[in-house]
């Protein structure tokens, strides 16, 4: 069976999530060293480029890099963001 219906296609933004770093970062940073999922994407691609933002200090609420650590990972079928809080650049 076969559907028609007439409808506009939704805009590109329209079902991705927006994060607040800054309150994500906040709470990381009152657990040192403990590891939380902070996102959730369509892909693990896309995870990872924003793990890699994490670490390098892209993000503008986790700088300087070093100060968070990330990584993406793909646990029954979600593609998650894992971040901690580790401080002045060190690894806890």
């Amino acid at each position: 069976m076969s559907v028609v219906r007439w409808e506009n296609p939704p805009r590109a933004d329209a079902y991705r999530v927006k994060y607040d770093w800054a309150a994500i970062g906040d709470v990381l940073q009152k657990k040192p060293g403990k590891w939380a999922v902070v996102a959730v994407y369509e892909t693990v691609a896309r995870a990872a480029v924003q793990a890699n933002a994490i670490r390098a200090g892209s993000v503008a609420a986790m700088r300087p890099a070093g100060t968070f650590d990330a990584m993406a990972r793909t646990v029954d079928g979600e593609c998650r963001v894992y971040a901690r809080y580790v401080g002045g650049g060190g690894n806890q």
